[in-house]
């Protein structure tokens, strides 16, 4: 019976823990870059609601003669703060993405890692094996 350097349970163990992580962690991959796709959607969607109840309220503050330029320069104002929350969000929601896909890297490059130290495990006992059958028998 030929020895083996790695032990063949703790490989298949390894091996069978991969063939379940793996695409639970690409399912987790699809989910985060959908949910990355959908922060800007749903910021910019935020945002233009948020800029159309802002010119609502200015529509309503001109319609009143007496505070007609009041009315402009809180529309304005009010524009500019809508804006400028809009693009803090997204910058915020880009963050926030960024540091998933850089979370979700880091457990894919060390299941990666396991990967090619498994591959390299075999590749030795192989070569290993090559080495006992190519020598002669005493």
């Amino acid at each position: 019976m030929q020895k083996s350097l790695v032990d063949e349970k703790a490989l298949l163990e390894i091996i069978d823990e991969m063939r379940i992580r793996i695409p639970e962690e690409i399912r987790e991959a699809r989910q985060l870059m959908r949910e990355r796709e959908q922060i800007p959607q749903s910021a910019q969607m935020e945002a233009d609601q948020i800029i159309q109840e802002a010119r609502e309220q200015a529509d309503q503050l001109i319609r009143d003669e007496e505070i007609v330029k009041e009315a402009e320069a809180r529309a304005q104002q009010l524009i500019g703060e809508v804006e400028e929350q809009a693009e803090a969000s997204r910058e915020e929601m880009d963050v926030y993405a960024l540091n998933m896909l850089r979370d979700l890297e880091r457990r894919l490059q060390s299941h990666l890692s396991s990967i090619q130290r498994g591959v390299l495990a075999l590749d030795e006992e192989a070569a290993v094996a090559g080495d006992l059958e190519d020598e002669d028998p005493v």
